[in-house]
């Protein structure tokens, strides 16, 4: 009997970091069907056509005014497929669409078109191409739509995303990968000793444990007087990844920023606003100078209110946290910051749309404006603490499991481990410094021939 080749179909296969990502992959399926003699990659080409029935559904949404309400937008289907979401998401990857209504519309309608070639696209795989797997990156953008029609094609999909490692799943809801999923878990004493002890590792630098943290070169923290400060509000990029852990009642991070700041000046207290480090990063390119455009535009019109210290360069949260009084309360909608103020026995104020399930019960959360606003406006005494023992479970999940992100067998520390041994970094290389000289090696075969790495079932 003849062995059969099979086709994994991939969004993107190009000569970096994703040649080990799509190799774990193809190795899984191989290692699942063994009949297999090889795989081949077949990268998807967007269709130079658009899907015209998908323009005409549009131009019915756009006669019943759905396009002039955004929190309509972001419900907008095609063939029961939400694309609405992702429509929104990128159409605010541009900094212009923030400046005026008639930007965010050109913006918006041009993305439209480009969707409907997402559509068309598809279509072409799933009649021309006998595929059961494919492999789909950056699912936060428009490519989510491409997970929505696959998965209810019944495709198998492989990706990575935070907060989980490389994947393979045929879970139907997309927002569930985004997501570290509630699960109950009691550890013995030695168990939650070893766990304080790997947390106090990670928060005391916890940019080296972060990898998109290394792309970013922090400033040393003046010496002043922060404890009079009664918040801290930890900003979220503005164009990057906008509503994918879910609708909470705001369509993206600066309206989100603006509302925060609106409702704790009536309260006259004294708040800290501090940037997202990544404003700062050359690495971000563009997408970094866009945020910093918007942030500067908003810290324009609250910088003459003296009760606000507006922070505007990047400073590691763990110098800052040693000078805010233990009282002073964390705000933020769903950034790494939140578990880093719960570990300093800081209260914290962010979303139910969260990477971490709010089932932890770590935090105080909302799901809408109102919930928010009541938050906001409640006195130190009545905000509770993280719960200790759910923290232990996600700081384990997190950091210490094998399969986690960041654990084990997360494929950045394997590859890192090998290339170590072949001395090709040193020891203290960061994840930065890894990307850039695998990137950089021509024979990457040499490397991805000598090293395993697993993919999780979800």
């Amino acid at each position: 009997m003849h062995k059969m080749q099979k086709i994994l179909l991939a969004t993107r296969f190009t000569n970096d970091l994703y040649q080990l990502i799509v190799k774990a992959c193809t190795d899984d399926l191989k290692r699942s069907e063994k009949k297999l003699k090889n795989i081949k990659v077949e990268v998807i080409k967007i269709s130079k056509t658009p899907d015209i029935k998908f323009l005409l559904k549009c131009a019915f949404y756009l006669l019943q005014g759905k396009f002039f309400f955004k929190e309509k937008i972001i419900l907008l289907k095609y063939k029961n497929i939400n694309f609405g979401k992702h429509l929104f998401s990128f159409t605010l990857r541009d900094y212009e669409a923030y400046e005026s209504k008639y930007k965010f519309y050109f913006f918006l309608f041009k993305k439209v078109y480009i969707i409907s070639k997402y559509f068309k696209t598809a279509d072409y795989y799933l009649k021309y191409c006998k595929f059961e797997n494919v492999y789909i990156d950056h699912l936060e953008y428009l490519n989510g739509i491409f997970y929505q029609i696959f998965i209810a094609k019944n495709k198998t999909i492989y990706a990575n995303r935070y907060p989980r490692n490389i994947l393979k799943t045929s879970n139907k809801k997309l927002i569930d990968i985004f997501k570290l999923d509630f699960k109950d878990q009691n550890f013995s004493n030695k168990n939650k000793e070893k766990i304080v002890k790997e947390a106090k590792k990670i928060f005391k630098n916890a940019n080296s444990y972060l990898p998109w943290m290394d792309y970013t070169k922090y400033n040393l923290l003046k010496k002043q007087n922060f404890s009079k400060y009664d918040y801290i509000i930890y900003t979220h990029s503005f164009t990057d990844a906008q509503l994918c852990y879910g609708f909470d009642g705001f369509l993206d991070t600066l309206e989100w920023l603006e509302f925060t700041t609106r409702v704790l000046q009536k309260r006259k207290v004294n708040f800290i606003i501090k940037p997202h480090p990544n404003f700062y990063s050359k690495s971000f390119g563009e997408m970094a100078t866009w945020d910093r455009k918007i942030y500067t535009n908003f810290v324009n019109k609250i910088k003459d209110d003296k009760n606000i210290y507006v922070m505007n360069e990047s400073i590691l949260n763990s110098d800052l946290i040693k000078f805010l009084d233990k009282k002073c309360v964390a705000i933020t909608k769903h950034g790494n910051a939140q578990l880093e103020m719960a570990h300093h026995n800081f209260k914290v104020i962010s979303s139910k749309c969260n990477y971490l399930d709010h089932k932890y019960n770590l935090f105080n959360t909302w799901d809408n404006k109102e919930d928010y606003k009541k938050l906001l406006n409640q006195k130190w005494g009545k905000l509770k603490f993280c719960n200790k023992k759910n923290y232990l479970n996600v700081v384990n999940r997190l950091y210490l499991d094998k399969e986690a992100f960041y654990g084990k067998n997360f494929y950045m520390h394997i590859l890192k481990r090998h290339m170590i041994k072949e001395k090709l970094i040193k020891k203290g290389a960061t994840n930065s410094d890894i990307g850039i000289k695998f990137n950089s090696l021509k024979n990457k075969k040499d490397i991805l021939d000598k090293i395993n790495v697993p993919v999780i079932k979800f």
